[in-house]
């Protein structure tokens, strides 16, 4: 409807100067001659606001006449049938579960790592002593990278996620030389609890994980 109006012929502003619609009242805006129309009866007062027509032609059947002049006209119009399916959007509770996993992964693997700094001894094997300090230095560093992980991410559940496994990866790399360290030297009480230490924090941020992810799926299955 609102293209066959647009199409209809465009009124001489000259000829409608100082003229109202016929219909609302109003005083014609020749700036906005866009929003006028002038109907194909060409009569002397078939110059009407677009939206007034509209409003006319939608009031009911047969309203395709011209209110002054009564004359009517064919609006020539294809019929479309559009099937609208509304699809319910389901709320997403993924970044709010990755931010749970993400602050459980930190806060154990934080505690995890001050136990690893304060039970690393100086050892008799100089390669050990070395691998020792240098592990040291990276679960100070790897702290460090947990707190930014949650000040800048927590928010964003794409770099959440990425984060969460380069944190996984480094992690499991610290695991692996924190090994090599205790093959260099003698198992003792020391050694053992490190080990004991290491695994408890892993193997249950990775429990929490594989919970919250499965209660995720569970939930959306059930919807």
């Amino acid at each position: 409807m609102i293209q066959y109006l647009e199409k209809l012929k465009k009124p001489d502003k000259e000829l409608i100067k100082d003229q109202e619609c016929p219909i609302c009242l109003e005083p014609f805006d020749l700036e906005l001659s866009n929003t006028l129309v002038m109907l194909p009866c060409n009569c002397a007062n078939s110059t009407y606001h677009m939206t007034c027509i509209k409003q006319m032609l939608q009031s009911g059947k047969n309203k395709n006449f011209c209110p002054y002049c009564k004359t009517i006209y064919k609006i020539n119009t294809e019929t479309v049938t559009v099937t609208v399916v509304a699809v319910v959007p389901q709320p997403s509770n993924q970044p709010k579960q990755l931010t749970y996993i993400l602050f459980v992964h930190i806060i154990s693997n934080t505690l995890m790592n001050i136990i690893n700094i304060s039970m690393t001894d100086n050892y008799e094997n100089n390669r050990a002593d070395v691998l020792s300090k240098i592990l040291s230095i990276c679960y100070f560093c790897k702290m460090l990278v947990n707190i930014c992980i949650l000040i800048h991410f927590k928010n964003n559940a794409d770099q959440m996620k990425s984060h969460l496994h380069l944190s996984y990866a480094i992690q499991t790399v610290l695991f692996v030389s924190l090994i090599v360290m205790l093959s260099l030297t003698e198992f003792d009480f020391n050694s053992g609890m490190m080990s004991v230490n290491n695994v408890f924090f892993c193997f249950g941020d990775l429990a929490f994980r594989i919970t919250v992810e499965r209660k995720c799926v569970n939930r959306v299955n059930d919807v």
